[in-house]
């Protein structure tokens, strides 16, 4: 007779596994709802003291600090995730700790460059951005934040490659209420000016925070730094990733971010804060998943190069993962006009269109990041940056096509055509290398993108 406990043992372990998942997933999201929360108080405060204008500045701003902090943090990142995962799995901490300085010593040189070139030439930035050279100081204030966040990418590589979900909790927290206490006690004397210091000390603030919090691991794991911290054999291996994830990274942000300084400059800049308020929102409800399928998944999966077990493990997480991002998706949709004027004023009412489009093509970005992410494990370097090339290539050639006759939705129908279209050659590209869903799996997805973009059009008129 078979023993019960035996047989039970593989559905126990199933529940189990799935209980972290779930878990790693509400951690995950819960960085999004706790950032969500304090930019709510910060947000409404600004919106209350700068308006629309002022917020469509301080947009121009975060936004080239993001790309900046990406220029210099070398697209380290998803290579260091990589590499920390293999090391972790394998019980290799030599290639953990080198692996990691190499990182820091690479990052730091970039970092050092990018903000002295920022701080000498501020004035010519502020230009480039916003079309003058009086916001000048607001580029030298966020040049905290690149520091901070090009550090990060370093860390969070180290953390996602540990599958280590808590430390971004713990940035998320510490560095949110730091800024709502400073955005708060600055902005009604120091205007923009005090707004952009409570957004670039989120990440310095938060990121020492975690680093306190975790510094039994990191003294366990990189103590003793080896000598020297650059280790050149290293270095080749990882920028052979990072330097394709910084280029896609920086097409992906700066185009973006180029086509934001011309939509200013045709719909002005209180127009770029209400795209601001809508894109600001969508990229919460799609941070949630990112940050699972980044934090935890990609972790998981790089212990793998078998196209057959990555298969397998897209599929475990497929049809939960569209189900849930849809119906979040479509809820955020339905619960517009209430978000914003939650996270901003009344004030903000118009951008609800923007944000609906904006919705639909993040959910785009979450599906094509659940259907890549074995695309770097299983060696397909060609493939991944194909697929990152794609969205902005899509991009530019949608704001052509929309520009002359959809107005201040140009920008929103750009990017959510852009995000269609990559998932499109996410889905070619990841099928050729035996990577897809069940055909149940398929037509879940596609009834859910038909869906939501019939709502997005509804409420966009």
């Amino acid at each position: 007779m078979s023993n019960p406990t035996d047989a039970a043992a593989p559905s126990t372990d199933r529940t189990a596994l799935w209980r972290d998942r779930l878990l790693r997933f509400a951690m995950g999201g819960g960085v999004t709802v706790v950032g969500a929360l304090f930019a709510a108080v910060r947000n409404r405060w600004l919106a209350g003291h700068l308006a629309t204008a002022g917020i469509g500045v301080l947009a121009q701003i975060v936004s080239a600090q993001t790309w900046l902090s990406t220029l210099a943090g070398m697209g380290l990142a998803l290579p260091v995730a990589r590499a920390v995962g293999a090391g972790t799995a394998g019980g290799d901490l030599a290639l953990v700790r080198r692996t990691t300085w190499t990182a820091l010593a690479l990052v730091g040189g970039a970092t050092a460059g990018v903000v002295a070139l920022c701080l000498l030439f501020a004035p010519s930035v502020s230009t480039v951005l916003l079309g003058t050279d009086a916001h000048a100081a607001l580029v030298r204030i966020s040049m905290l934040g690149v520091v901070a966040l090009s550090l990060q990418v370093v860390m969070s590589g180290f953390f996602y490659g540990r599958s280590d979900v808590g430390a971004a909790m713990i940035v998320a927290v510490v560095g949110g209420v730091v800024s709502v206490a400073v955005t708060l006690a600055l902005v009604p004397a120091m205007g923009l000016v005090g707004g952009a210091i409570g957004v670039a000390i989120i990440t310095p603030v938060g990121l020492a925070a975690a680093l306190l919090a975790r510094r039994r691991v990191l003294r366990a794991t990189l103590t003793p730094p080896p000598r020297p911290a650059l280790d050149p054999s290293t270095a080749r291996t990882l920028l052979s990733v990072g330097v394709a994830a910084l280029l896609l990274a920086l097409l992906e942000q700066g185009t973006v971010l180029g086509l934001r300084a011309h939509y200013l400059r045709v719909y002005g800049i209180a127009a770029n804060g209400l795209l601001q308020a809508g894109l600001a929102l969508a990229q919460q409800v799609s941070a949630m998943f990112i940050a699972y399928l980044v934090g935890y998944a990609f972790g998981r999966i790089s212990g793998s190069v078998d196209a057959v077990r990555i298969r397998a493990y897209t599929r475990r997480h497929w049809t939960p993962l569209v189900a849930l991002a849809a119906a979040a998706f479509g809820i955020a949709m339905l619960g517009a006009a209430p978000l914003l004027g939650l996270f901003y004023t009344s004030r903000f009412a118009a951008a609800r269109p923007l944000m609906a489009w904006a919705l639909f093509g993040e959910f785009c970005r979450v599906m094509t990041q659940l259907w890549g992410l074995g695309a770097l494990p299983l060696g397909a370097l060609g493939s991944w940056i194909a697929i990152g090339v794609s969205g902005p290539v899509a991009i530019v050639a949608a704001y052509l096509f929309y520009a002359p006759h959809a107005g201040s939705l140009t920008l929103p129908f750009a990017t959510a055509t852009g995000a269609l279209v990559q998932l499109g050659v996410a889905a070619a590209l990841m099928a050729r290398r035996g990577v897809r869903p069940t055909p149940a799996g398929a037509v879940l997805l596609v009834l859910s993108l038909v869906g939501l973009a019939l709502l997005a059009r509804t409420i966009a008129g």
